[in-house]
């Protein structure tokens, strides 16, 4: 089977869509109700934009990437090892770059930061373990 780098092909698709279906039930099924009243948002202010949805796969791609990519340059297999460098890509990237949003964003309210930075967290950690199934061991 194929790898990315170290990182089984079935394990990489399997951690890109539990990243993609974390999204999914948070803003689709669970809190969309929350979503769109914390930004003051009607169905017409979306009108137009749902062209945007067929873009999303992609984040969830890039972020499996990411995260296989830091763990074959830290050498690091393992579930522990796996968790720990997801959540700390998530701490120590995801988290500041958010908080750009929210600190210099005028629209930007704390509610959407807590909500949007709880996926991220959530989706990271749902990916990261499934990267260590089926990887190649550690090299020498």
């Amino acid at each position: 089977m194929p790898r990315i780098f170290g990182h089984d092909l079935l394990a990489f698709i399997a951690a890109a869509i539990a990243s993609y279906a974390t999204g999914f039930v948070i803003y689709a099924l669970l809190f969309s109700e929350l979503w769109m009243t914390l930004n003051a948002y009607t169905p017409e202010d979306l009108a137009g934009h749902e062209w945007k949805m067929a873009l999303s796969p992609i984040m969830p791609i890039v972020l499996v990437t990411g995260l296989a990519w830091l763990l074959q340059l830290a050498r690091q297999s393992g579930l522990a090892a796996h968790l720990t460098l997801g959540a700390g890509v998530w701490l120590f990237f995801m988290v500041p770059v958010m908080m750009y949003g929210y600190v210099f964003g005028v629209k930007y309210p704390l509610g959407i930061w807590i909500m949007d930075s709880a996926h991220l967290l959530i989706a990271t950690l749902a990916a990261s373990p499934l990267l260590a199934w089926r990887k190649a061991p550690k090299p020498s």
